[in-house]
């Protein structure tokens, strides 16, 4: 067998260039292995893209009339495609080994969405995959995500990779829904035309499969390829919550060394596992419907060192639910891949993602999709009672944070500028450890934590049982300091805003912050002081 050529830009000979030719060449030999141990899941045909017009919209546009959350394309000079992708694949189950086949491949037909610059010359070979959440369609990773990669020239590409209908394949249940929650079910219920070629088995461990031969679809030279004719530099994968444990079990079971191009190289060369920890529960998904979950604290659980670049972005919650500090694989450089574990405190899991000050969840698109169409407003995935709640929610800015970090995950994978590092949130006593105001210490230091005026932490009040949570979803509130507290830190308010300032542009310094989200912040912060302490 020939091997792979070497990468450009390495010293002939070099340690560097034998570990990389190496690590392909394995990938190559395991990948060919595979298919001679019977897998077979493949792509029949990509049809697209499907018309649109009144009557017949995209479930989960990028832009919906009256939703808060909808990210216009126009002004950026993108358009919004929608393919369907018909074909087959097994499920697996885990052995020491590899994965084995657990059933016949089962046919099978799902949609993409693909967001793309509509002069073809724009785009910068970047690719952001995100699999679309189970529950109610959502597509957290743009939501947080759009407006960056669009002004980067990316390319967005969401993919359907199952309901939440059966076992624990899926997500959160809801046993008395009259109305359906599965991505699958709800597309088919908003457009049942446009929608009906749609077929979804009741097996989901189907799904990585099926995420690899989209990711294979997409780097093809195939004439049924939507992005044939571009050169795709790079092709990141993005989730959240269930989205980010999809991602974890993906690398784990083999599918991300299983999923190569011809010459060897991934698929998919970076991740980034938002809010998905290994050491809860839901962290890590079953591999098919029917497998029980891995018990936490399982070695199985634990993220494998791959030739892909991989950032974990944790909020509080995340380490929060299992009572103390959690053991992660150390950060990790090198020419075969890398790890980054980032953590924020002052945040729950996808409360700032989006916009702080938009705190209902039906005012995601596809959700305002739902109601328009008449969907019960009280069965909306999702949609919580905390959602109601009063009290000022937390404003820590995880989605400038989270955007960060997929910026540092893309000049990673394409120049090989490694990331910032930064230590885990601290604990003490079997607690999070707090400063003398209150907020979490450890972790991303944000602005709001170096130069407070406010508390972060779960709603200890009485006379609100909307910001009650639950105790293993509790919901943050921002309690502002007192106004005498305020003059005594820093004076006056110009000086409270000077030495914002300061802190958030060595946030930019050390590349935590994007400098339009430092824009942003620094005069959201002004304006939070405009008429005194």
């Amino acid at each position: 067998m020939r091997m792979p050529p070497s990468p450009a830009g390495t010293r002939a000979g070099s340690h560097s260039e034998v570990m990389v030719t190496y690590s392909r060449f394995k990938a190559l030999l395991i990948y060919l292995m595979w298919f001679a141990t019977g897998a077979s899941a493949h792509i029949l045909s990509v049809e697209g893209p499907v018309p649109t017009g009144p009557g017949n919209a995209i479930f989960g546009a990028a832009n919906v009339p009256h939703a808060r959350l909808s990210i216009p394309l126009t002004p950026f000079g993108y358009v919004e495609e929608e393919y369907f992708v018909r074909g087959m694949a097994a499920a697996y189950r885990h052995t020491a080994a590899r994965p084995e086949r657990l059933n016949p491949d089962i046919p099978y037909t799902t949609r993409i969405i693909v967001r793309r610059p509509a002069d073809s010359r724009r785009f910068s070979g970047v690719v952001h995959f995100e699999p679309i959440h189970p529950t109610g369609g959502s597509t957290f990773h743009w939501l947080m995500l759009g407006r960056y990669l669009m002004s980067q020239g990316d390319i967005y590409v969401a993919a359907g990779l199952g309901d939440a209908d059966s076992g624990w394949s899926g997500s959160p249940h809801y046993p008395n829904q009259a109305a359906p929650v599965g991505q699958g079910k709800v597309t088919k219920w908003f457009e049942p035309e446009r929608y009906s070629p749609l077929q979804w088995p009741q097996e989901d461990g189907i799904r990585y499969a099926v995420m690899s031969e989209i990711g294979q679809k997409l780097r093809s030279p195939d004439a049924d390829n939507p992005l044939r004719g571009l050169k795709v530099r790079a092709m990141l994968v993005g989730g959240w919550s269930f989205t980010g444990s999809l991602q974890r079990v993906f690398i784990n079971e083999g599918f991300h060394e299983r999923a190569r191009l011809p010459d060897g190289r991934p698929v998919f060369d970076g991740y980034l596992i938002g809010v998905s920890s290994p050491w809860n529960k839901p962290g890590y998904i079953p591999l098919f419907n029917d497998e029980p979950f891995v018990p936490v604290g399982d070695a199985r659980r634990i993220l494998k060192q791959t030739d892909a670049k991989v950032i974990v972005f944790l909020s509080e919650l995340e380490p929060l639910d299992q009572n103390g500090p959690a053991s992660f694989p150390p950060d990790r450089d090198g020419p075969l891949g890398g790890y980054r574990l980032y953590e924020l405190g002052g945040v729950i899991h996808l409360s700032s993602l989006f916009d702080a000050a938009v705190s209902y969840h039906r005012e995601e698109p596809n959700l305002t999709q739902l109601i328009q169409h008449g969907y019960p407003p009280g069965e909306l995935p999702f949609e919580l009672p905390l959602d109601t709640c009063p009290e000022p929610q937390s404003d820590v800015p995880q989605g400038a944070f989270a955007r960060a970090a997929v910026d540092n995950l893309r000049h990673w994978v394409l120049d090989g500028q490694a990331p910032p590092r930064e230590k885990p949130l601290s604990w003490e006593n079997g607690k999070l450890a707090r400063d003398t105001v209150g907020n979490v210490l450890g972790g991303i230091r944000a602005a709001e934590f170096v130069v407070p005026i406010a508390r972060y932490g779960v709603y200890r009040g009485a006379q609100e049982n909307r910001c009650a949570g639950s105790p293993g979803f509790p919901f943050y509130v921002r309690d502002r300091l007192s106004r005498e507290e305020l003059i005594h830190r820093y004076g006056t308010p110009g000086q409270y805003i000077v030495r914002y300032e300061h802190a958030i542009d060595r946030l930019v310094a050390q590349r935590w912050l994007l400098p339009d989200d430092a824009m942003r912040l620094k005069a959201k912060a002004r304006d939070s002081v405009a008429g005194g302490f």
